[in-house]
């Protein structure tokens, strides 16, 4: 995750401009893949220009971050450098900067033990005398998000032993995740299914002439189900139902030579899979699709699906009873 932002400085003496000076601060935020729960901070400074009447070795640049977790009081472990107060030229010379944050396990909230962290990094300039300037005052350069969890269905689970270390660090983004539709794409058949129930929802089963499946954009996503193991069953029997209504019961072999599996979408790993109407009213009825596919580009899809879940420790979507975590579907 990134965020940045150009600072430029205005020079002036009696009230006129004489000078300029700018730089660019970039903040860089990165999670480990596995197995820690260390957040990184790069402050990183670019593009040291000057003109004109300065004296930028007087410059002094105040750069810090505030940091604000849910819940508020757990404890931080804090290492690497936030950049020192220091002038212009000096920081010209070391631009480099990496903060890092962690919080152990056992101090979030809900099932999965998730705390929230907001990051806001700052800039406050001074400038040395006779030069006056409007550029003064703390400037915020945006600002970063980031997540500690210890859910017990991803990676590291047991943190090597240690109850502190188990879970690990993400970025509560809205990732993506990719199926192809190509020629020898093992999961084509999945991802032409999904693709059909996107781009022509009405042509598939069950049969609904306002239906509008989720998951393909931003305004409408898709959140995992992991704590409710009788919904999932509850999307997977209607699921299931489709294809024996549509297909038949012999569904599974009545193509010769191909051995087939129901597939569904959205996905029964989701609150809005097949039965989500059953659980929830205000949601359409019959707003999925579902279709016999051969068992080996079922698996792949469903292998793929796996992956990626782990790999962006997707949670389960309403673990700690708001929308806590989600993700968006895309066909190549």
């Amino acid at each position: 995750m990134c965020t940045g932002t150009q600072f430029v400085q205005t020079w002036m003496q009696r009230g006129r401009p004489v000078g300029e000076s700018s730089f660019t601060l970039w903040m860089i935020e990165t999670v480990p893949k596995k197995n820690d729960r260390t957040i990184r901070v790069q402050y990183l400074f670019t593009d040291f220009v000057k003109t004109g009447s300065t004296r930028t070795s007087g410059l002094m640049v105040d750069t810090g971050g505030d940091v604000t977790t849910w819940p508020k009081s757990v404890a931080r472990k804090y290492g690497g450098q936030v950049p020192p107060k220091q002038s212009f030229e000096a920081l010209k010379a070391k631009p480099e900067y990496a903060h890092t944050m962690l919080v152990e396990a056992g101090h979030g909230t809900g099932k999965d033990d998730m705390v929230q962290m907001v990051y806001e990094p700052f800039v406050k300039l001074t400038f040395p005398t006779p030069y006056t300037s409007p550029n003064t005052g703390r400037v915020s350069v945006g600002f970063l998000v980031g997540r500690w969890d210890a859910a017990s269905y991803l990676f590291n689970k047991t943190g090597g032993g240690n109850p502190k270390k188990k879970g690990g660090a993400a970025l509560p983004v809205v990732p993506t995740l990719p199926y192809s539709s190509k020629a020898g794409a093992a999961e084509r058949a999945v991802a032409q299914h999904l693709k059909d129930a996107h781009t022509n929802p009405v042509a598939t089963k069950p049969a609904n002439p306002r239906k509008a499946v989720p998951g393909f954009d931003l305004k409408r996503t898709l959140h995992r189900l992991q704590h409710d193991a009788s919904r999932a069953k509850a999307n997977r029997r209607a699921a299931i139902a489709t294809c024996v209504k549509y297909w038949g019961p012999n569904y599974a072999t009545s193509v010769p030579g191909v051995q087939r599996e129901c597939d569904e979408y959205p996905f029964a790993s989701t609150y809005e899979g097949a039965a989500q109407h059953k659980y929830d009213q205000t949601k359409p009825a019959d707003n999925f699709s579902a279709r016999p596919l051969p068992k080996a580009d079922n698996g792949a899809g469903g292998t793929i699906l796996k992956v990626f879940m782990d790999r962006n420790r997707i949670l389960d979507g309403f673990s700690s009873g708001g929308d806590v975590d989600a993700y968006i579907v895309s066909i190549s």
